[in-house]
């Protein structure tokens, strides 16, 4: 059984916005370097980020966001009562 082409229309729409926004973050980091000890791996971890400027802790991958995402559309819009 295959998907319907809104739902992989969804699919990709939501894995794109997500390159986006990663792009996004990754932008204000470059900005915002110089506030921070990015030389010093110690200071980083007091603070609580890895080397790269991104959070300690467990990130999930962005297919796993982007599915999640989807399966959230599926059921929002199963759920809808046609009036």
């Amino acid at each position: 059984m295959s998907h319907s082409i809104y739902i992989k229309l969804a699919t990709f729409l939501v894995r794109a916005d997500l390159r986006r926004e990663e792009r996004e973050w990754k932008r204000k980091v470059r900005r915002s370097r110089y506030d921070l000890p990015w030389h010093n791996v110690h200071l980083l971890r007091d603070i609580g980020l890895e080397a790269d400027g991104r959070p300690i802790g467990v990130s999930v991958p962005i297919e796993a966001k982007a599915e999640r995402h989807v399966r959230h559309i599926r059921r929002v819009l199963s759920l809808r009562i046609p009036t």
